[in-house]
């Protein structure tokens, strides 16, 4: 059930990432990373790449709702869609700042050996991380409980 989720999370959270990009013309950088071009590469990575991010951010809502000592909000946050979507919001913004402005440049700085600028300011990433965090903190509660009702 977990998987279920975490996967129809993960498409659905990638449709809004990739909207985002798209709209904010940054669509293509996603691909040019990997030295791919065209859109089917394009969607393509975008819904790996969402697959990749949701296992972890269900990680944490899991480790959240069984910590002793975590604050009620954060508990409840695999139940709720709103408190769900602002955890995934601050998920979204710190998978941009780790993995977009620091992570990236510095991984292609050693793979190529040629510097490259950090932080990288990328505000259509930001963007699309960040609606990509929310959008999946939101729906991973509800599909939750929706596949949990079917089981």
């Amino acid at each position: 059930m977990t998987v279920l989720t975490t996967v129809t999370a993960a498409l659905i959270a990638g449709a809004a990432l990739g909207g985002v990009l798209h709209a904010t013309g940054s669509l293509r950088s996603v691909a040019d990373v990997y030295g791919l071009e065209g859109v089917v590469n394009e969607w393509t990575l975008v819904f790996c790449h969402s697959l990749v991010a949701g296992g972890p951010f269900v990680a944490l809502v899991t480790r959240l709702s069984r910590g002793r000592y975590v604050p009620q909000p954060l508990a409840e946050c695999y139940r709720s869609p709103f408190l769900g979507a602002c955890v995934g919001l601050s998920y979204g913004v710190v998978l941009w700042v780790t993995v977009v402005a620091y992570g990236g440049p510095l991984l292609l700085g050693l793979a190529t050996a040629r510097p490259y600028p950090v932080p990288v300011d990328h505000w259509g990433s930001f963007v699309g991380l960040s609606t990509f965090g929310a959008v999946f903190g939101a729906w991973y509660p509800l599909l939750r409980t929706f596949f949990a009702e079917r089981r």
